[in-house]
């Protein structure tokens, strides 16, 4: 009897080559963003493989994803960006591996003013994205501020939000400027390219390239570079097969109700929408001994496929094989199609 049908397998050598790869291709050093656990891929697998490799520095959205990685206890060297405002001064200055992110003039005086080092800190300039960072029309003051005390951070960044090439290229161009203004040697790290920006920019000032996606070997619509390689792989076995004509129902759903006129056998998988695995994929493609096989149905905990003869219980099956078919399909980007996969699916690690 198969146990546990389906898993995320990772490929750390794909993995540490999309590291290497980056960063020789843009000669900086990249800044992994392991929020969302990992874009689904598994913060407790992705993160470790990274440390070992000699990655240092990581970047998610908020204060209890860092909580989860400095559990790991990796190592006292370990330093996680945390973007979202955290505030509490008592909080920050019990987790000393943490970068706080300062958002506004008013957070950034208020840490200098409850002694949190400047070191630990990374200023973000908002050019008019709308969700977080020190507005660019406060540049003057944030010059003077920093002059004035003579401070010097952990680093500053942007989010190179913008579609119009154009408009991207204007906010390169700001940015360097006040940077420039307030000089580049009070700052330890400098980004603003996030994977998309990495494709489409080069920028000279910045030390690190903030990426995502392109860490896991995914790309965005539009874009592609064959030299990155797909981390996950979302493949396991077949957990039973049943002949059709033996049942009424499918799970909930009267036989007779499903797609499956001239189906005969339906193979079972353990994985379902209360994995992530949504009944939009119902309709969509997998593959089993290297044949394309059509899905019937997806329940909570399992999802039924249309098979013939040929299949058998334990036959290795790969979903998601191609993830760029599987978006134009379900119509989610893919964002959303990974980091819903929960985390009852189990990650393995492969070498």
């Amino acid at each position: 009897m198969v146990i546990n049908s389906i898993r995320i397998v990772l490929d750390q050598n794909n993995l540490l080559h999309n590291i290497n790869y980056l960063e020789k291709a843009k000669n900086k050093k990249v800044l992994p963003v392991v929020k969302a656990n990992a874009y689904g891929h598994g913060v407790n697998v992705i993160v470790p493989v990274l440390y070992k490799s000699g990655q240092r520095d990581f970047a998610v959205a908020r204060y209890v994803e860092a909580e989860n990685i400095l559990k790991m206890n990796l190592g006292n060297d370990i330093r996680i960006l945390v973007f979202e405002s955290i505030r509490d001064m008592e909080l920050i200055k019990g987790t000393p591996n943490i970068d706080i992110a300062i958002n506004s003039m008013e957070e950034f005086k208020e840490a200098i003013d409850a002694g949190i080092e400047p070191s630990r800190m990374q200023l973000k300039i908002d050019f008019g994205f709308g969700r977080n960072g020190i507005y660019s029309s406060e540049a003057k003051e944030l010059r003077e501020y920093i002059l004035e005390k003579n401070l010097k951070l952990r680093g500053i960044y942007t989010h190179l939000f913008a579609v119009n090439y154009q408009d991207g290229l204007e906010i390169i161009d700001n940015f360097t400027k006040i940077v420039d203004s307030i000089g580049r040697d009070r700052f330890e790290m400098i980004h603003l390219q996030n994977s998309a920006g990495v494709m489409n920019y080069d920028c000279e000032i910045a030390t690190h390239i903030r990426v995502g996606m392109l860490t896991y070997g995914l790309q965005e619509v539009g874009y592609y570079d064959p030299n990155l390689r797909q981390v996950f792989s979302l493949e396991g076995q077949i957990a039973g097969v049943r002949e059709v004509d033996k049942s009424k129902y499918v799970a909930y759903e009267v036989k007779d109700d499903l797609d499956i006129p001239n189906c005969k056998y339906l193979a079972k998988i353990k994985i379902g929408y209360g994995d992530g695995f949504l009944k939009k994929n119902e309709k969509s493609k997998c593959i089993i001994n290297n044949k394309e096989f059509k899905i019937a149905e997806v329940t909570m905990d399992n999802t039924f496929i249309e098979v013939d003869e040929s299949v058998k219980e334990g036959d290795k099956i790969y979903l998601y094989k191609d993830i760029t078919k599987e978006v134009d399909f379900i119509g989610m980007n893919i964002y959303e199609l990974l980091t819903i996969l929960s985390p009852r699916i189990p990650r393995e690690l492969k070498y």
